[in-house]
């Protein structure tokens, strides 16, 4: 009874081990540049973006990742001397496939991945000259599109790492019924993993 009982503890922490090696979860923040197609005289929004990642890879070359992130979106506008700020919040999910460059046991893996990007609509806005405008029911709640990008793992700890995205995502629909125009978005991310 002894030696079962030291067998099944022997190879729960051997799986406990492999799993570091695996499968990590963490927070991340970043920062997005976006617009919306077909948009004229549009300028880059600036807004925040943060949440969490999972990322899985139990081999050397291949891994998937997926993140929930909020993440502020929109398209900035001179037009006829007003500036038009459009401000659109996701909830944004973007699922990863990722191709590492170096081996599992490097302290330093480069990436490249591609993935779609699925986005729920939780509020959006629009201000002419700093003034809001009302909106309600404009903009469609479900957007979809394409993430593709580069990044970087490096290790700080024994199961731990630094991670660094930087994507772009081109949206696929239109982000309002009345006018043409997808979401085009340079997302940059950074976070911490832990292993488990």
């Amino acid at each position: 009874m002894k030696n079962a009982f030291f067998a099944i503890l022997l190879c729960a922490c051997a799986t406990a081990v492999t799993a570091q090696q695996t499968l990590s979860f963490g927070p991340v923040v970043g920062v997005n540049f976006s617009k919306i197609s077909d948009v004229r005289n549009s300028e880059f929004n600036t807004g925040f973006a943060g949440g969490a990642q999972l990322t899985y890879s139990d081999v050397n070359k291949w891994g998937l990742g997926a993140a929930v992130l909020y993440s502020r979106e929109g398209v900035d506008v001179q037009s006829n001397g007003a500036e038009v700020a459009t401000n659109l919040t996701y909830i944004r999910v973007p699922l990863k496939a990722y191709l590492f460059f170096r081996k599992n046991e490097d302290a330093f893996r480069p990436k490249i991945f591609l993935g779609p990007s699925l986005g729920f609509l939780v509020d959006s806005d629009v201000k002419v000259d700093g003034n809001e405008i009302d909106i309600e029911g404009s903009y469609n709640k479900f957007d979809f599109g394409v993430t593709a990008g580069i990044g970087f793992n490096a290790r700080i700890t024994q199961g731990t790492w630094f991670n660094l995205d930087a994507g772009y995502t081109y949206g696929l629909l239109d982000v309002a019924d009345s006018a043409n125009g997808g979401n085009r978005n340079i997302g940059i991310t950074a976070g911490v993993l832990f292993g488990f």
